[in-house]
């Protein structure tokens, strides 16, 4: 059994990829065809630099522009369509990746204490940084890199509570100071799957002084982030985890872009934003795909795609493909947790506090050749650390797990099937 929009995708439906169960999508969506059709669009009829004041220059300019303000309103930092900066919560900077967009700001907060500049003068005090080693590298390693620029970094350990293995909200608080520049930490694990309220980590930072750099890159591909609710100062995901191209985008409020100067040439006014951050700018074609997430919100909720962008369409959208998703991960958590010889990498739980990203091991078989049998089998899943090397290190003991070898992950998003569930739980039925 399938939903009807799985239809959208044409890899699940057409050869030679039809008969592949798509099992990695924490690592990457499949594209709906609309957002295929946006980038050729955009390549054959509006393949033109931006600034000229011919018709495919105009529209190069305003495909990029409506990119940001779909981003906005994914992220409700706007309350609608081109609203006035007064009514947005920030600003949103398009880039290569998430973790490229993360050292530009890391970056950009080494530079504003290096210079002295005026407008970073009231924080120059403040060298610390609080990390969570339960996020993605994409959040870690460009704070850890500022160790060489005179910042102390202070990890976040993850470690065992009552509610599971997870960053402790009380050793937060032994770690924040009058020195915190920021805490950076994930809003979703991609190893346990668990969803953590950003909010309480964001309030003790906040009553700290500090800045805070979620991580919605696990989080943003199964519900619409509202940073308006979070009052994060930075929110950062992927966009090719979201139905859409191969680039990262990120959210900063108007007071800590305040604060910052971005890269971009030295001729750019640092309040020209996004454009003083996306250095070379952004890919033109990734832009027309990151908009025509507005024509698959309306192919899902069976809206008009002409009308005029909501964000109440696209977090609807966003949750009939949760709720579907969830309807899978209940038989596929249950089937994992039932098997004997596997251990689910923490909660098996099967509501609104997970999303369907399970991380698993074998008690004797390593991940790498489960993972390479199922792949012999069309299942693509895969296995290692997934780039939160640092947490699969610290869970190693509790579930007896190889460092090196990591996990098997299977992630679901909504437009996969029940029969891809089955096919995945007999192969491990008879596999392991």
């Amino acid at each position: 059994m399938s939903h009807p929009y799985r239809a959208l995708f044409p890899a699940l439906i057409q050869p030679p990829t039809s008969g592949v169960a798509f099992f990695d999508n924490a690592g990457g969506s499949q594209l709906p065809q609309c957002v295929i059709d946006a980038a050729t669009r955009y390549l054959t009829f509006s393949y033109a630099n931006t600034g000229g004041a011919y018709a495919p220059s105009r529209d190069a300019a305003a495909t990029i522009k409506l990119a940001h303000e779909i981003v906005k309103l994914f992220l409700n930092a706007a309350p609608a369509l081109h609203a006035p900066r007064e009514q947005t919560a920030g600003e949103v900077i398009l880039g290569a990746s998430s973790t490229a967009l993360c050292h530009l700001v890391a970056n950009a907060y080494a530079d504003a204490r290096d210079a002295g500049w005026p407008h970073a003068k009231a924080r120059a005090s403040r060298t610390e940084i609080i990390v969570a080693a339960a996020g993605h590298e994409a959040n870690i390693g460009p704070w850890a890199r500022l160790a060489a620029r005179g910042y102390t970094i202070r990890f976040w350990p993850t470690e065992k509570t009552a509610q599971g293995f997870r960053p402790s909200l009380d050793t937060l608080r032994t770690l924040l100071n009058e020195r915190t520049q920021l805490v950076a930490f994930p809003h979703v694990s991609n190893i346990l799957g668990e969803v953590w309220d950003p909010r309480p980590a964001i309030e003790l930072a906040k009553a700290a002084g500090a800045r805070t750099m979620v991580d919605g890159v696990a989080y943003a591909p199964h519900a619409a982030p509202d940073v308006r609710a979070l009052a994060c100062d930075w929110y950062v995901y992927s966009a090719y985890k979201v139905f859409g191209p191969h680039m990262g985008a990120l959210f900063g409020t108007h007071e800590a872009l305040g604060e910052l100067e971005g890269p971009n040439h030295f001729f750019i006014p640092r309040d020209e934003i996004p454009r003083k951050w996306e250095v070379g700018g952004a890919s033109h074609e990734g832009c027309a795909m990151i908009a025509a997430l507005w024509t698959f919100a309306c192919q899902v909720t069976g809206e008009d795609p002409a009308s005029t962008p909501r964000r109440d369409t696209i977090a609807s959208a966003m949750a009939q493909m949760a709720r579907a998703e969830r309807g899978l991960l209940k038989p596929l958590i249950e089937g994992l947790a039932a098997h004997p010889r596997l251990r689910v990498i923490g909660s098996t739980a099967s509501d609104e506090s997970r999303v369907a990203t399970i991380g698993f091991v074998h008690e004797s078989r390593p991940a790498r050749d489960i993972a390479t049998l199922a792949n012999e089998q069309n299942l693509g899943l895969r296995w290692g650390h997934f780039y939160s090397k640092r947490l699969v290190d610290e869970l190693a003991p509790q579930y007896r797990l190889n460092p090196d070898d990591g996990v098997v992950r299977v992630s679901l998003l909504g437009y996969n099937s029940r029969d891809e569930i089955d096919r995945l739980l007999e192969f491990l039925a008879s596999a392991c």
